[in-house]
């Protein structure tokens, strides 16, 4: 006991400054020794100068969930083009008007009679609803799973002969397939591919460039779906340079006319291209013509859209021989998390039709006005021109991309619109950003990038247990990559500080 007072003793006087404070700043009353609050502001300006974007048009806003007040306000009510953000727009829409149960049901069906020798007597309609998801997207990639289902279930009748037509019923929808404010120049890209009530595989082809050792030689493509309905022209040869791979392709405005020109390295890996089609609906039905045919049954009329006289009533009842099925939550999933501009349109031109009477863009954005108007907002204070944010011509703020978010958080289906964000680290847009510890799994927003536009907006858990709703816009910068470096560097001080 002797030795432990002593040891005592002998710490006390070497220690006795250090005991002195510790005991000082116990006694202090606890506001007093806080930290410093954290400079949202400063921290920002820190961020935006590293980048070299101050003379960028940025905007942020940044809120509370818990609180539902707002922490960051940065030019929070300026008007910006918002590029693919206008998603968040197009798909809260349809989860609060359709529902993530709502149905798309594409049916086949025959108008007439079927001998007793296989022979359908009439046409084959394929009537469309607006589903975008009639690809090989929920199939393993089997482009032609959902049509081969169609042709099994017309041959399990029987038919081996078929004395009309192949008719597309497009008629829910309008037949603008292209928004007029889109980039001219880009419209044979994917990303630019047309909206109708019948659409297939994303309404594109696929081009597959096949490597192979013949220098000098033609390149091989394969068209997936094979189908007359595109025409190629191919003026791409291999090259054994690297250095000379490059290609393009281009469709002529109008047609399904596509020119593929430049060298293919003979040493490059298989490479698929997508290219938009023209007249979408068409494009189905004549493929359905081509694969009927293929498997024995004759087809003696044309594939062709439909007409006024063919809803005309007649004395027999439709023959269905099938009807393929699938849900707005499905459509929302991609929309957001792929960043399908083409979902976006076909979600639009659904709202027109089932809350306007007619599938078109304009009867859409109605819908989306609608919304607006509960979220607070009058239709003077911003402007849309489409619902996936190709359109330059769309302006909104980030006050009311975070008014969105903050309202579909405690939305009925708000497990299936924060489900469908793409999430840090791990998919869709973000797969590559903000991966690191503190950031991945705690960000899900939605990417948007157009020339000169770039958008971050979505939910961010904190790692102080908070949730925040943030939308940062920059518009007019120099570098894309230092603009996505800021946004995701102002996330990563967001899920860390606050």
């Amino acid at each position: 006991m002797f030795l432990f007072h002593l040891l005592l003793l002998n710490f006390y006087k070497r220690n006795s400054l250090i005991l002195l404070v510790l005991f000082s700043c116990l006694s202090l009353p606890l506001r007093e020794i806080k930290a410093e609050p954290i400079n949202i502001n400063e921290q920002l300006n820190t961020i935006l100068k590293k980048y070299s974007l101050k003379n960028a048009h940025c905007g942020i806003s940044v809120v509370s969930l818990k609180s539902n007040t707002p922490l960051l306000n940065y030019r929070s009510d300026d008007l910006f083009t918002i590029a693919s953000n206008m998603k968040l727009f197009t798909t809260a829409t349809a989860l609060e008007y359709l529902g993530p149960d709502f149905k798309y049901n594409t049916s086949v069906e025959a108008l007439g009679n079927i001998t007793n020798r296989g022979t359908l007597e009439g046409n084959i309609i394929i009537r469309g609803s607006g589903d975008p998801n009639l690809s090989g997207r929920f199939h393993n990639g089997n482009i032609l799973a959902v049509p081969d289902s169609w042709l099994k279930a017309i041959k399990n009748h029987g038919i081996n002969k078929i004395t009309g037509d192949i008719i597309a019923d497009d008629s829910i929808f309008d037949r603008m397939y292209i928004n007029d404010t889109w980039p001219k120049n880009q419209l044979h890209e994917w990303y630019c591919a047309p909206s109708s009530s019948l659409s297939f595989n994303d309404n594109c082809v696929d081009i597959i460039f096949v490597p192979q050792n013949k220098a000098n030689e033609k390149v091989t493509l394969v068209l997936e779906p094979n189908t007359s309905f595109v025409t190629i022209f191919n003026e791409c040869i291999y090259t054994s340079e690297k250095k000379q791979h490059a290609y393009s392709i281009y469709r002529k405005p109008g047609t399904n006319d596509i020119y593929v020109k430049g060298k293919f390295w003979t040493n490059a890996s298989q490479k698929r291209e997508w290219v938009s089609v023209h007249n979408p609906s068409l494009y189905l039905v004549t493929l359905f013509k081509e694969m009927l045919e293929n498997n024995g049954i004759d087809v003696l009329g044309t594939a062709r859209l439909i007409k006024e006289n063919d809803r005309e009533t007649h004395s027999y009842k439709p023959i269905k021989f099938a009807q393929t099925i699938s849900t707005m939550e499905q459509s929302i999933h991609v929309t957001n998390k792929r960043s399908q501009n083409f979902y976006a349109e076909q979600i639009i031109k659904t709202l027109g039709a089932h809350l306007n009477g007619r599938g078109s863009t304009e009867n859409g954005l109605k819908v989306i006005h609608t919304f607006m108007e509960k979220l607070g907002f009058n239709q003077k204070e911003y402007k849309i021109r489409d619902g996936s944010g190709l359109s330059k011509e769309n302006k909104l703020s980030p006050n009311m991309i975070t008014t969105l978010l903050t309202y579909m958080h405690t939305h009925k289906n708000a497990k299936v619109f924060y489900d469908s964000l793409p999430i840090s680290g791990i998919d869709g847009g973000l797969r590559r950003r903000m991966s690191s510890t503190l950031c991945k799994n705690n960000i899900h927003a939605k990417t948007g990038y157009i020339a000169g536009t770039s958008a971050l907006s979505g939910y961010i858990n904190t790692i102080k247990g908070n949730k925040l709703a943030f939308s940062i816009l920059i518009n007019n910068f120099r570098s894309l990559r230092d603009t996505r470096k800021a946004q995701d560097d102002i996330c990563r001080f967001l899920t860390n500080s606050l």
